[in-house]
């Protein structure tokens, strides 16, 4: 059975929240969610009776200010590690592997860059999320270009608008919501959301779970996006492997090619016709076991 709901007091006193998921004594893989996301966007793509089918115990993170996590002013990329170790230290985990998806990619690399002592295998699904780039980011959709340009152009402006599409419709409108995410999307995903009930709902309660403090951890996550990761993905030595949609809007397939030529050691996969959501739904069992094997 998962366990749900986790909390973990860092030594500098924040809390931490987590799920696991999964086998209990399985082999350990730590998840980082998209944004905004939260522990529970695992549980849409891993299910239980997968990870239970290829012993695999699933630890999914909040990130600081989302879902249950304390929020953390001032943080930075970097700093992410240290929760990562401190959650893998307090569960008596020496090594694991990492699975990042959507804008957790630049959280994979980061623990790929400051940690690769510790980690197994790096696995990054849809999120090759250079938007510090600037010549990769004219081919993303408008709703992930004002999340992400908004809050450091017109800070005002994106309180307002992460705070009507992220705090308010999810709860008030949500089939509205979801409407209105399908429409940003490329047609294998939106196709895939609409005729999906289940992926609708999980969908909506990981946004509601992500904003459940408020919308200032999203606010910050943006800004964090387009702001210098503190490292290059040519100084990453671990091997990073990748998997990506051709026909992705979000995080456009330019990023991910970009990154597969960066990074010294990569093992990338493209899948036309695949999107952003419709990859990880479609191969989430591919994606595991070359984590886990």
């Amino acid at each position: 059975m998962p366990k749900l709901d986790q909390r973990y007091q860092l030594p500098n006193g924040r809390k931490l929240a987590y799920n696991e998921y999964g086998a209990s004594n399985g082999t350990p893989l730590f998840y980082f969610h998209g944004s905004p996301g939260s522990r529970t966007e695992a549980a849409l793509y891993a299910g239980e009776e997968l990870l239970q089918s290829l012993d695999v115990r699933l630890i999914a993170m909040d990130r600081p200010g989302m879902g249950l996590s304390d929020f953390q002013p001032n943080r930075r990329l970097l700093g992410f590690p240290d929760d990562v170790l401190a959650l893998a230290d307090h569960l008596n985990i020496e090594r694991f592997s990492t699975l990042s998806y959507s804008l957790g990619g630049p959280y994979g690399f980061a623990c790929a860059f400051a940690i690769p002592q510790r980690l197994h295998k790096v696995g990054i699904v849809s999120g090759a999320a250079l938007f510090t780039e600037p010549e990769l980011v004219k081919d993303i959709n408008e709703g992930t270009r004002n999340f992400l340009t908004l809050p450091r152009e017109k800070p005002f402006l994106a309180q307002l608008f992460i705070g009507m599409m992220l705090g308010v419709m999810p709860r008030l409108a949500p089939n509205r919501f979801v409407a209105q995410a399908g429409s940003f999307l490329p047609q294998a995903d939106s196709s895939l959301l609409a005729t999906n009930p289940a992926l609708q709902k999980g969908f909506i309660h990981t946004v509601r779970e992500a904003t459940r403090q408020g919308t200032r951890g999203a606010f910050h996550e943006s800004l964090l996006s387009v702001t210098d990761y503190g490292f290059r993905l040519q100084e990453i030595q671990m091997p990073v492997r990748l998997w990506h949609g051709e026909d992705d809007q979000n995080i456009p397939v330019a990023m991910a090619r970009y990154a597969a030529a960066a990074l010294p050691k990569c093992e990338a996969k493209f899948y036309p016709n695949e999107g952003h959501l419709s990859l990880f739904k479609r191969h989430a069992e591919e994606i595991i076991k070359s984590l886990v094997a």
